[in-house]
């Protein structure tokens, strides 16, 4: 433990393949979960009423993946949503769209301490910032990621 650098929340990056550098507001789930089955089943029983338990795992479920970047000029991260999904219908393209993502978190130092790899991801859903006069915050683009899996590689 005493070698181990606590990560700051706070210095952290999104990447995808062919996509301009974003400065991320926040990331939200990351995530990768091995449900179990038959835990809470009873499989059968003994003669002498003994109940039979086995947990097992099952296929890896991936939750989607939410991005808030700050918005600027650049509408990259919108033109690949519309790539991905038209919304006045017709051919959609996400599977050619698919890109690699990751999510990285810098120490203060700026070298790299930890990274997410999205494999084959491409965004579900695209939210424009909440524009209210007389606010000081920063806009703020945000998308929806599904992936095909996500692996902690530092």
């Amino acid at each position: 433990m005493a070698d181990d650098e606590l990560l700051v929340g706070c210095r952290f990056y999104f990447e995808a393949d062919g996509l301009t550098d974003k400065m991320i507001l926040e990331v939200s789930g990351l995530t990768s979960e091995c449900p179990s089955a038959g835990g809470d089943k009873v499989l059968g029983s003994t003669k002498n009423a003994k109940n039979l338990r086995q947990a097992a795992p099952t296929r890896v479920k991936f939750s989607p993946v939410t991005v808030k970047v700050v918005a600027t000029t650049n509408k990259d991260l919108y033109k690949w949503y519309e790539d991905c999904n038209k919304n006045e219908g017709g051919q959609s393209n996400w599977q050619s769209n698919r890109k690699a993502a990751s999510v990285s978190v810098y120490d203060q130092g700026g070298a790299m301490k930890a990274r997410w790899e999205l494999q084959n991801s491409y965004p579900t859903k695209y939210e424009g910032p909440k524009l209210e006069a007389g606010a000081s915050d920063v806009a703020n683009e945000t998308i929806t990621l599904v992936h095909e899996g996500i692996k902690r590689v530092q």
